[in-house]
C-alpha cells in the first residue's frame, strides 16, 4: 500500500489545530446562555444579546466542525491499513464522527439560531428557552457520538502501530471520557470530556505536523548474497 505523503499529514494536522482554535472563539462570541441559567439565561443572553456578533461566532464554529469533517475523513485513510481490524476501526470512527457533525449541523445550530432570533422577534421567552434547549440536549447527546469517533480511531492507531501512546492510548481514554460526558450531564460535569478532547486532538495535530515515517533497515536478498536495504514500517 502506497506511502501517504507526508505534506498531507501537515495539513490535516494543520486543519486539526485550527479546528480546536475556532470552537472555543466561536463559542465566546455565541455567549449562549447555560441550561442551569434557565429563563433568566435567555433574557440576558438572547433578547439582550448581540445577534451580529452571536451569528458571527456561530459561523466561525461552524467552519471549525467543517475543518473536523477534513481531518476525521484523513485519519480514517491513513489509519487502518494494515489489518481488517484496523480498516473496521478507522471507519467506524469516521462514520461516529460524521454523525457527530450532522447533529451539531442538523440540530445544534439551527435550534440555537432559532432561538435567540425569535427571542428578539417576540417570541416569548419561555418557548425561546425551550428552543434553546433542543440545542443543549442535541449537544449532550452528540458526546456518545464523539467519544465512540475518538475510541475508533485510537483502535486503529493502535492496531497500526501509528502514535500509539498519544492517538492510540490517551485517545482510547479520551473518547471514553467523552462518553461518560453525557451521563455525567445530569450533574453539570459535561464539559471536562471535550475539554480532554481538545488537548487529545492539539496533540494529534501536532504530531500530524511532525509525522514522519519511520524507515527501518532489513535485510533484503540479492543475486550475490544478502544486502542491507530499506523499506517503508510506520
Amino acid at each position: 500500500m502506497p506511502t501517504i505523503p507526508r505534506r498531507l499529514w501537515q495539513i490535516a494536522g494543520a486543519l486539526a489545530v485550527a479546528h480546536v482554535v475556532l470552537i472555543p472563539v466561536g463559542i465566546f462570541l455565541q455567549a449562549g446562555p447555560l441550561f442551569a441559567e434557565g429563563v433568566r439565561g435567555i433574557e440576558e443572553d438572547y433578547v439582550g444579546g448581540d445577534m451580529t456578533r452571536s451569528f458571527t461566532g456561530g459561523i466561525l464554529e461552524a467552519f471549525g466542525f467543517i475543518l473536523l469533517l477534513a481531518v476525521m475523513t484523513f485519519l480514517a485513510g491513513a489509519l487502518g491499513r494494515s489489518s481488517e481490524a484496523g480498516r473496521w476501526a478507522a471507519r467506524t470512527g469516521l462514520a461516529c464522527g460524521l454523525a457527530y457533525v450532522a447533529v451539531t449541523f442538523a440540530v445544534g445550530f439551527p435550534a440555537g439560531a432559532a432561538a435567540m432570533y425569535g427571542a428578539q422577534h417576540g417570541l416569548d421567552v419561555d418557548t425561546a428557552f425551550a428552543l434553546n434547549n433542543v440545542r443543549i440536549f442535541s449537544y449532550f447527546l452528540s458526546l456518545l457520538l464523539l467519544g465512540a469517533s475518538t475510541i475508533g480511531f485510537a483502535a486503529a492507531a493502535l492496531a497500526d502501530g501509528v502514535h500509539r501512546r498519544w492517538l492510540g492510548g490517551f485517545g482510547l481514554a479520551t473518547g471514553v471520557l467523552v462518553m461518560a460526558s453525557t451521563p455525567l450531564a445530569g450533574i453539570g460535569q459535561q464539559d471536562w470530556g471535550t475539554l480532554v478532547w481538545m488537548v487529545w486532538m492539539v496533540g494529534a495535530g501536532v504530531l500530524m505536523l511532525r509525522h514522519r515515517d519511520v524507515v527501518e533497515d532489513v535485510a533484503i536478498p540479492s543475486s550475490t548474497g544478502v544486502a542491507s536495504g530499506t523499506i517503508d514500517a510506520r
